[in-house]
Order: C-alpha cells, then structure tokens, then sequence
C-alpha cells in the first residue's frame, strides 16, 4: 500500500489464540510517514521538542495535582475538626455546660480547674470501705476477697447482706482450681477458696428474672417495703461478669425489703403461688428459704460489730457526673486546638500558592500547553482551525494486514540489500 505523506498509520495487532477464555485487547502502534528527507528531519526535531514539552507539562500537571489533593486533604481535615468540636460542644451542654463565644479556652481552663478540685472534694470526702485484708493477686487467676468483689450503695442493705455472707467474705475467689489448691497448699488449708470453674452455672440465677409477685408483665399481688433483689444493689468496679457467676451462686434470688412484717406479708402471697426465696430486711432481719426467722441467727448486728468485713460504698454519683465533665471538657479542649491548627495550615498553604513563584509556574505551564498545541498542529497531529478541511485529510489509516502473506526469507534479504544500495 503506497503511503500518504504527512498521514498518522496505526497497526493494530490483534492475536488469535483459541486456548484462552478471554480475548486479549489489540495492540496499537502509531507512526507518521513522509515522504521527504528534509520533511523527516524538520519532524523529527518536532517530535522531540514535543516529547520534551510533554514530560515537563506533565510535571507541570502533576505538581499541581499534588497541590490540589492536598488542599483538599486539608479542608476535609478542617471539616472533621469542626464537626467533632461542634458535636462536644453540644455533648458538653447536655451535660448542663454552657461555652461562651469568646475565649473559650481560657474559660474552659478555668473551668477545668474548678472541676478537678470538685472532683478532689468528693473524693475525700468519708465513705464506708471494707477494712478486711485483700489477698495478694500475684497470679492474674486470683480475683480477690468475696468482701473486695462487690459495693453497695445503701448503708442499711449493706449491712444485712455484709451479715448474711458473713462466712464467706473472707473467701478468695480464683479462677481456676489449680489456684484454689496453690492457695490453700500455700495456708495450710486455712484460707478458704472458691475457684470459678467449679461452679455449675446452669442453676444460676437469671439476672434478668423478676420478682416473684411479678409474671409476665403483670403484677399478681401488691406488695408492701418496696422489695428488691439483692443481687441488683451490687455494682462491680470490676471482672463484672465473673462476680456476676459468683453473687448470683451466693445470694441467688436472696430479696431485699423494707422491714419483718413487709416480709412476712410479701412471704404469705408468694408462697400462693411459687416458692420463697430468702427474705433480708433493711432493719436486719431475715427469713429463710424455709420461713424461719427470729432469733439471734436471724438478727444482723450493728455495723460496727462486723469488724470491718462489710462491702464498701462506691463512690458518689456526683463523681461519676464530675468526671464525665471534666473528660468532655478535656476532650472539647483538644479539638478546639486542633481545629484552629488545622485551619491555620490551610490558610498558610493556600498563601502559598499565590506567591510570585507559583504564579510563575502557572504561567510557564499555560506556555507550554500552548506550544505544544503549536508542535502537534505543525506536525499534523492537531488539525489548524484555519484549515477546514484538515481534520478529513489527517484522519489516521488502520492497516489490515492479516491476510498479506509473508514474502520468503531470501526475498526479504534481497529487500534489504536494495534498500542498502
């Protein structure tokens, strides 16, 4: 096929393999022809000089990609530093903290301060603790003292139940009977144990089970001395679930009520209809499982002759509040300088790119761009907008050579040695 100077070729290469599931996509490979030396010459110096152009207007571009992807980079890390102070702020206001529009760090220093030493207030302020030595937890099996697992609010409801455990506060608790047996080899079988893993856990009590006058969303009877599980006035600083297995084994469905003969009455109604558990006045008495009471067995002493082997108090509710204030305000602080740091980097980079030297660089690339519209259109590869019938002329030729055949070795060698001569 003879060539067309000044003309774009495309060989496509398509191959043909049978054995393979997926086609391949053709190959593609564009030249110009011309068919004058001194034409060749004059476009081969063109095409370098758009090679060069291009490599620098691609530098060019990816410089300024890079700039672009990182102001945006930075106005979502501006945004996100907004919404989290906005969402603290309003966090801090349900928490009956307001914040002034302005100095708001300052105020918020300030009102830290306050707040610590709130917090400091409460903390020594006196409260029941148990006195009774813990064990030693050397070994991440050992939980502690049955006396150290658990608190309870109420002084009164923690003296009946600290009475009605009495023989096992000084229990240790592990979690495994291997370290039950150390401690015991250890004492010379003087300190009791209660390993975990020897708990059947199946006649646990479910904590989520009502009371006994309560069925199926319905009350039965109306009882009197407001009764409560016992298991449901401990909270557990920690290992929740362990002592969890432990007090619902201990107390099981042990009730907590107002006085004997609230407990005597709420006794006679259960007993209609189910069996009575243990019943523990907040004055400190109690009746059995079996309904004995009366007594000296069944009469909690006073506080004071426990010896020390009563649950504590946890802390005030006020320190539970004060502390989740003082983190909302440390937390609030923290994004309020990370919003003003993040928002100050975005204005000092968006000034950099109005400096002279970038400027300038915006310019030389515009420059570029342009000459290489110049190059190509000179080279035929961008038709002129003068010229109207340019983009006809310059479209690119597809050759199909698939069915050419293929001239034999010794012909191509005589090709060759002609095109030397």
């Amino acid at each position: 096929i003879p060539g067309r100077d000044s003309t774009e070729y495309i060989l496509v290469f398509e191959p043909h393999l049978p054995a393979l599931k997926k086609p391949l996509e053709p190959y593609c490979l564009s030249f110009m022809f011309y068919n004058d030396s001194k034409k060749q010459q004059l476009m081969a110096t063109l095409t370098r000089e758009k090679d060069q152009l291009s490599k620098s207007i691609d530098l060019y571009r990816k410089m300024f990609d890079t700039t672009n992807q990182l102001v945006a980079e930075m106005k979502c890390q501006v945004k996100e530093a907004e919404t989290r102070e906005a969402v603290l702020k309003n966090e801090l206001k349900k928490h009956q903290i307001e914040l002034p529009q302005t100095n708001t760090l300052q105020y918020v220093d300030s009102l830290l301060k306050k707040k610590m030493l709130e917090q400091e207030g409460v903390m020594k302020q006196p409260r029941r603790t148990c006195t009774l030595p813990n064990y030693p937890k050397g070994n991440q099996d050992i939980l502690g003292k049955i006396a150290h697992l658990a608190q309870i609010e109420d002084n009164e409801a923690a003296k009946v139940i600290s009475w009605h455990l009495a023989s096992d506060m000084d229990c240790v608790v592990t979690l495994t009977t291997e370290t039950a047996r150390s401690i015991f080899d250890e004492t010379q079988g003087r300190q009791q144990v209660l390993p975990l893993d020897s708990i059947y856990k199946k006649t646990l009590p479910d904590w989520s089970r009502p009371l006994p006058h309560l069925r199926n969303g319905r009350t039965l009877f109306r009882p009197i001395g407001n009764p409560v599980f016992a298991r449901d006035l401990l909270t557990f600083p920690d290992n929740i679930e362990h002592c969890q297995t432990v007090f619902g084994m201990l107390l099981g469905d042990t009730i907590i009520i107002d006085n004997l003969d609230a407990a005597n009455h709420y006794r006679k109604e259960v007993v209609k209809i189910t069996h009575c558990p243990t019943l523990l006045t907040r004055e400190g008495d109690r009746i059995r499982s079996n309904g004995k009471f009366g007594g000296l067995q069944n009469k909690a002493p006073p506080m004071d002759k426990l010896r020390g082997m009563v649950f504590g108090a946890p802390m005030p509710k006020l320190y539970s509040t004060i502390s989740v204030q003082i983190d909302l305000l440390q937390q609030y602080r923290a994004a309020v300088i990370k919003f003003d740091s993040v928002n100050k980097d975005l204005d000092l980079h968006l000034q950099s790119l109005n400096t002279p030297e970038m400027q300038k660089r915006k310019q030389e690339l515009a420059e570029q761009e342009k000459s290489l519209k110049l190059v190509k259109q000179k080279l035929g590869m961008t038709p002129a907008l003068s010229d109207k019938g340019a983009e006809s002329l310059l479209q690119p030729i597809i050759l199909d050579i698939s069915d050419t055949p293929i001239p034999p070795k010794r012909m191509r060698r005589d090709t060759v040695k002609k095109l030397y001569r």
